[in-house]
């Protein structure tokens, strides 16, 4: 069964450069999720733990651990 988030995709400014997230995978099971991290040329993919709050799920990101929500993230248009 497909991920209902696999690849959905996310832009955010750092104050320096776009950074570009898209999901590859988000385990409730193990409250974990891997996304392809895409800054300037580079590509890491890296897992996160998977947080949650009244809003629903998000992870923190960069040493600002900046609440990146899932449901900001977007089907990736063709």
């Amino acid at each position: 069964m497909k991920n209902r988030f696999y690849m959905k995709e996310f832009q955010y400014h750092n104050g320096e450069c776009y950074v570009t997230f898209n999901i590859v995978d988000l385990n409730e099971l193990k409250n974990e999720i891997s996304v392809a991290i895409t800054r300037e040329g580079k590509i890491s993919v890296v897992t996160y733990p998977l947080l949650s709050d009244e809003n629903g799920y998000y992870f923190e990101y960069g040493c600002e651990y900046t609440k990146l929500a899932v449901d900001d993230f977007k089907e990736v248009s063709e």
